[in-house]
């Protein structure tokens, strides 16, 4: 997972530059703010690494994976106990790593052409609020900035932060949400460990807070029990929704033209005329429509894409080539595994509907 690999990565990454990360932060923003603008122009290009990077380094710039990462360390630096080894090590580049996070959440955002072509989405709404609020919070950070700024009123802006913070697990569940309902587990299986994230996060706040009035509460032990009620809380929440979701991941239905008639000429009983299946994306239905006349697929379309817009020409590209041979074996396109995966099931299904398969 995505997510698994992004911390990881961030931890070692805080492990191995904490010294020259609070020394001298400039060329590690240089660094970052580089591979944020080579993950637009990528994106917008259409132009994707294939094999191990375009399958796991790639999605942790273009998913957000890695801004993530750093902006949950930043949330956890306050959360540990004063004086401890964790403490030490991230609040005294918490603003570092909050400008890291900031400029890679930037890539992800301007790399989708979704931000140019604007829908009504709740995501999209919400996603434009969120980046409303993290701007300020990105730009203040910077210690030239602060200095020029009233205390009180750096603060006061600061606190937007703990608003912030919320909302990126809200984004993430409406991004999510409807792939788990629809039965896909990888949607499912994402919001359980986020949900372990930011649910421990949004208790172990409030007992460090606690802690520091209170010289007496011992907080490794209750941060340990909320960790153990947070996970047994999100496998609840998980297996909920794996329960009352679809299991199918292709739909069943079908639509045929009114004027269907049967080939005499084929033996495996073809259906001419109109069919449709649906599958999961990555965030999204595809649903791929084809035409049959004389026993042959004449005509394969995308009548309906929900998934992300910036996939949908590795999908388009896979339906061209399908086109060329319909009855053909074909294998999904690397960088949009899971877009062309759904193009693939849902196209598989039509045919089967049409008796070619």
């Amino acid at each position: 997972m995505i997510i698994f690999i992004s911390l990881l990565t961030a931890i070692l990454f805080v492990l191995l530059f904490e010294k020259p990360l609070q020394k001298n932060p400039t060329p590690f923003y240089v660094i970052f703010s580089i591979l944020s603008l080579a993950t637009i122009i990528l994106q917008l290009q259409g132009i994707s690494p294939g094999g191990f990077v375009g399958t796991y380094i790639f999605p942790m710039f273009t998913k957000a994976g890695l801004a993530t990462s750093f902006f949950v360390l930043v949330m956890y630096a306050a959360t540990f106990k004063n004086g401890s080894q964790p403490i030490k090590l991230l609040m005294s580049i918490r603003g570092p790593l909050s400008i890291i996070a900031s400029i890679l959440a930037l890539g992800h955002v301007f790399s989708f052409s979704a931000l140019l072509s604007p829908n009504a989405s709740a995501l999209y709404i919400f996603s434009v609020i969120m980046l409303c609020i993290m701007i300020p919070l990105f730009i203040t950070s910077f210690i030239k900035i602060r200095k020029k700024m009233n205390p009180k009123a750096w603060k006061k802006l600061q606190r937007f932060a703990y608003i912030f913070c919320p909302m990126i697990y809200v984004h993430i569940l409406l991004l999510y949400v409807k792939g788990a309902l629809r039965g896909d587990s990888r949607s499912a299986l994402n919001i359980f460990m986020y949900s372990i994230i930011f649910l421990w996060y949004f208790i172990c706040r409030p007992l460090k807070a606690y802690s520091v009035s209170h010289k007496d509460f011992n907080l490794d032990k209750f941060r340990y029990i909320s960790l153990i009620l947070v996970t047994f809380v999100s496998l609840i929440f998980y297996l909920y929704i794996t329960t009352v979701s679809n299991p199918k991941n292709v739909s069943d239905d079908m639509s045929t033209s009114s004027e269907s008639t049967e080939s005499s000429a084929n033996s495996l009983s073809v259906t001419d005329g109109v069919y449709s299946a649906t599958s999961f994306g990555y965030t999204g239905d595809i649903t791929v429509e084809i035409k049959v006349e004389n026993g042959e697929v004449t005509d394969i379309t995308l009548p309906d894409y929900e998934d992300e817009s910036d996939y949908k020409h590795y999908s388009e590209e896979l339906v061209d080539k399908i086109k060329q041979d319909p009855l053909a074996d074909f294998d999904t396109v690397s960088g949009a595994t899971f877009s062309t995966g759904a193009v693939k099931d849902a196209y598989n299904e039509a045919l089967k509907q049409a008796g070619l398969k």
